[in-house]
């Protein structure tokens, strides 16, 4: 096999996914049940995410079946032209480091078809070697992934549900929005971004990424051009934001419109039993009215009253995606 590293391995910026590779990617994913490469990582991969920082401060490999003898197990630069590449040889896996929050979170995939011959040990080796304190995710919780942590001394640190409801979702299988006494419900306005931010400042300040936002973060989400501020349902007690649901929709061939219960804060120093539910009901409500014929939502597996919430509303596991702390340098070593 054949290893092409670019981005801040190789001092150059990210080589973006061709359409090919794309396809790879999604083939894989069709096979696993689950894509196993995050949003934000892919956004990086495919140059979505535009930022100087992302693309220059992140890294890629991608892996190939080389039959030449004198190329195997190696590892190079990519060359300037991808196609070029994938015309030589087949892609048969791909990797990718970058920095999330104060975190540097890494994925990785091998081809169904060429697992069980070490390629991801290697994989996982070389991207170990360029960032140690990588944060490695397994989507769908694989006992392949499993083995390889173990082998390299990562601990099984965080699971992370991927909850959906059923197909065909209809407005009335949902209960009305019921905000409790003294809470008003109402989509966002200019000017509640700072109620908004320390909501979810205070809300998630455990999360590696979603914690410690900043105004100017906040300000790129409400400048975006296609920002909708009815895909941000506040939550309001005595004209001071108490809570948070910003809600997406996403259209695809496969599945049509889906929703997604993005995320949900509530302030964790207020009394008011019912929020997060009026919330997530409401946030619901809007996007089953935007066509959305079924919606996910992600919670930790260690959060037992929104994992019963959830349930109660109608949604089911249906993807655990596994976080694996990074090995102490004495573990390391003693590989």
């Amino acid at each position: 096999m054949r290893i092409e590293a670019s981005g801040a391995v190789s001092n150059s910026p990210i080589t973006t996914l061709a359409e090919e590779e794309l396809t790879f990617l999604n083939r894989v994913a069709a096979a696993d049940g689950s894509a196993e490469i995050s949003g934000g990582l892919l956004a990086i991969a495919t140059g979505e995410d535009e930022s100087d920082s992302a693309q220059t401060a992140s890294s890629a490999w991608r892996v190939y079946a080389d039959d030449n003898p004198g190329d195997d197990d190696s590892v190079a630069a990519a060359d300037d032209s991808v196609a070029a590449a994938i015309g030589e040889s087949a892609l048969i896996g791909f990797g990718i480091r970058a920095l999330q929050g104060d975190r540097h979170a890494a994925e990785f995939l091998i081809a169904p078809d060429h697992r069980g011959q070490g390629l991801g040990d290697k994989l996982l080796s070389t991207i170990l070697d360029e960032e140690p304190s990588s944060w490695c995710w397994s989507h769908g919780d694989h006992p392949g992934a499993q083995r390889l942590a173990d082998k390299h001394g990562l601990g099984r640190d965080r699971v992370l549900y991927q909850m959906r409801t059923d197909s065909n979702l209809n407005i009335d299988d949902l209960p009305q929005t019921a905000a409790p006494e003294g809470v008003t419900i109402r989509s966002f306005t200019s000017g509640d971004e700072a109620g908004w931010l320390r909501v979810n400042n205070a809300a998630f300040d455990w999360h590696p990424e979603q914690g410690s936002q900043t105004p100017e973060d906040f300000a790129e989400i409400t400048g975006a051009p296609d920002f909708d501020p009815d895909s941000v349902i506040l939550a309001l007690r005595d004209g001071q934001v108490i809570g948070f649901h910003q809600t997406k929709l996403t259209d695809s061939d496969e599945e049509g419109r889906l929703g997604e219960v993005y995320v949900v804060g509530v302030d964790p120093s207020i009394h008011a039993k019912g929020v997060g539910k009026a919330l997530t009901i409401e946030g619901m409500r809007r996007m089953v009215a935007a066509g959305a014929g079924a919606i996910d939502l992600y919670v930790e597996s260690d959060n037992a009253p929104a994992l019963g919430l959830y349930e109660r509303l109608g949604f089911h596991v249906a993807v655990a995606h596994v976080s694996y702390a990074p090995a102490s340098p004495t573990e390391r070593n003693q590989e």
